[in-house]
């Protein structure tokens, strides 16, 4: 088995699209990925690159193609304006997970809040997605700080924003970013499986 860190924020759509795929992805690929929380603010504003919504173009285009990606998936998807909610409580409790336990959460809080189910603009909205996806209301109590200390482990690693796929193996690892280039990872993958049987 391969391991892949999956660089994420839960304000990033583009994240949640491609969260609900690496189930799947994992069993057909033979990987195991990492769930890494990052502060996606920080990771944008040090890798010196611009949040999409304030390239006008970018903004109406990406709404667009966030659909089409939804529409492709076959998921519920309803667009949150961006800025309008802080994710950090949820990485926080992200970071305090481990394994099994944080993919449960973070698949949770991603389906509740882009689907629509939640309105994260509104408070006590993780309380409610707790609620809502019958979670452990002991890990509301847990934090953890980690995924702002992953910011400088993303920014070695060369991020820009997420999600960010970084697959480990033999030699140099890969890092491939955005939820159009999982096909990419997927062929990656793949290759490095055939070079482990030479």
């Amino acid at each position: 088995m391969k391991n892949v860190d999956f660089y994420f924020d839960f304000i990033s759509p583009y994240s949640y699209l491609a969260a609900l795929q690496l189930a799947e992805f994992s069993s057909e690929n033979k990987v195991v990925f990492e769930w890494l929380p990052v502060n996606l603010p920080k990771i944008i504003h040090q890798s010196g690159n611009v949040p999409p919504s304030t390239i006008k173009n970018k903004a109406i285009y990406s709404l667009r193609d966030l659909k089409r990606w939804a529409a492709y998936l076959d998921v519920p998807f309803k667009m949150i304006r961006p800025g309008s909610f802080d994710s950090r409580p949820a990485l926080r409790i992200a970071g305090a997970l481990q394994g099994e336990h944080r993919m449960r959460f973070c698949l949770a809080v991603f389906e509740a809040l882009w689907s629509g189910h939640i309105d994260p603009r509104k408070e006590g909205w993780l309380q409610a997605v707790f609620a809502h996806k019958e979670l452990p209301e002991t890990w509301l109590e847990l934090s953890s700080d980690m995924f702002e200390t992953n910011v400088a482990r993303g920014l070695k690693a060369g991020l820009f924003g997420v999600p960010t796929f970084i697959l480990h193996g033999q030699g140099k690892s890969e890092m491939l970013f955005g939820v159009d280039h999982m096909v990419f990872l997927a062929r990656a993958c793949q290759s490095a499986h055939t070079l482990e049987k030479e």
